[in-house]
């Protein structure tokens, strides 16, 4: 298998990807961390992690706090020959991933490469129905999504692997060919809705995860490119728990995934896929259940995502999703990003309130966004808590972070 890197200057860097060319005895069971900010050696430090069976723990250098953290706790970086006593020495996994953070301290999830594996059995099965060549990875392989789909799946699959350290979306349309395979994010599917060329990529497929694409969004790229977007619903702590095709209403439950709901209507995910072991200060284990917080409706066994219950306002008993008021709001010429988030205060007037976050090139009223919200939302009488910030920080996987 060869990962190949195209640089900006048109030159690629080729390296061929085999076993005895990156298995290192020394590094059987060693914990330390992956971390760089170039993908082009986490990448080629996860295969020899993963050939030489050691303990890595993958995270983004932008944040400072895991990385503290990590050094607090005596992990070293992936190069230092150190082998030192840690919390994680005695854990059973091969990859730790840390969740984005986005509503607090990040928590890792312990992956075993059972884990691993048995969701790139039922990735490989549902992918063989295309005639893959290449893998193109826009997305970092710090987190779970991108290892998964990026390295794990073409390297079992003996798939070429293309990316390139700063993926401009006209730097895909050059590239990309017939019988490609793109990873992605709903953010670079929007950016690629913006480009002025028109190409037929019929004869390639697209896969994109880590936050919801709007129906609108799907559906205008689908008919734009000529070609099918499958978007994966999971997290870090289960793997992928569905898929569905563009802009489809429904979520299939992946094979080997069984999913219910609470009293509360959240969903809850019992799979192979799920990390038996969570760190967060402490472990805790979860026998491969999770309960997740995300209001769902099930109907011939597959499941309708209405949104997380600090993502969903209620009012007049009609849920309204707040991705769907930020997409609302990102439409204003003048407003760059927006954060909205649900707060719950039994001591206001109304219990939930809606928290604005904006990154704009003016300042709006309360009033004015009441009035924008009002023409998607007739008469609802939203209570809003509006603040301004200069940049509405995301991660390297294009999520929004709360601040």
């Amino acid at each position: 298998m060869t990962f190949n890197v195209f640089n900006d200057d048109g030159s690629i860097n080729r390296h061929k990807i085999e076993k005895e060319l990156f298995y290192d005895k020394d590094l059987k069971h060693r914990v330390s961390y992956i971390g760089s900010p170039k993908k082009e050696i986490n990448a080629l430090n996860f295969f020899k992690s993963y050939f030489s069976e050691a303990k890595s723990i993958l995270f983004d250098s932008s944040n400072l706090a895991i990385k503290n953290k990590l050094e607090s706790l005596n992990i070293p970086e992936f190069d230092n020959n150190n082998r030192s006593e840690n919390i994680f020495n005695d854990k059973d996994f091969s990859f730790l991933y840390f969740t984005s953070g986005s509503t607090g301290f990040p928590v890792g999830a312990l992956k075993t490469k059972e884990n691993l594996l048995s969701e790139i059995e039922v990735t490989t099965k549902f992918l063989n129905q295309y005639n893959i060549k290449r893998v193109i990875v826009t997305v970092p392989f710090v987190h779970l999504y991108g290892t998964l789909f990026g390295l794990l799946y073409p390297l079992l699959n003996n798939i070429e692997i293309i990316i390139k350290e700063h993926f401009l979306p006209n730097d895909l349309l050059d590239i990309i060919e017939k019988d490609s395979l793109v990873i992605t994010t709903p953010l670079y599917i929007k950016s690629l809705n913006r480009v002025l060329e028109n190409k037929d990529l019929s004869g390639s497929i697209f896969v994109t995860s880590t936050a919801p694409l709007m129906p609108d969004i799907a559906k205008e790229f689908n008919e734009k490119f000529n070609t099918d977007i499958i978007q994966i619903f999971g997290s870090t702590e289960t793997g992928g728990v569905a898929y569905k095709y563009n802009d489809d209403s429904f979520w299939t439950p992946m094979q080997k995934v069984e999913i219910s709901k609470n009293e509360k209507e959240e969903l809850k995910v019992d799979s192979p896929f799920i990390s038996n072991l969570l760190y967060e200060n402490d472990f805790k284990t979860t026998n491969h259940q999770i309960q997740m917080f995300d209001y769902i409706e099930i109907e011939n066994g597959k499941f309708r995502l209405l949104g997380r219950s600090s993502q969903i306002l209620k009012i007049a008993g009609k849920r309204y999703s707040t991705i769907q008021i930020e997409n609302i709001l990102e439409e204003v010429e003048e407003i760059e990003k927006a954060l909205v988030n649900v707060k719950r205060e039994s001591n206001h007037l109304k219990e939930e309130l809606l928290c604005i976050t904006l990154e704009a090139k003016k300042e709006f009223s309360l009033k004015e966004i009441k009035n924008i919200l009002k023409k998607e939302f007739t008469n609802q009488n939203f209570a809003i808590e509006l603040k301004y910030v200069d940049k509405i920080k995301v991660s390297s996987i294009g999520k929004k972070l709360l601040i």
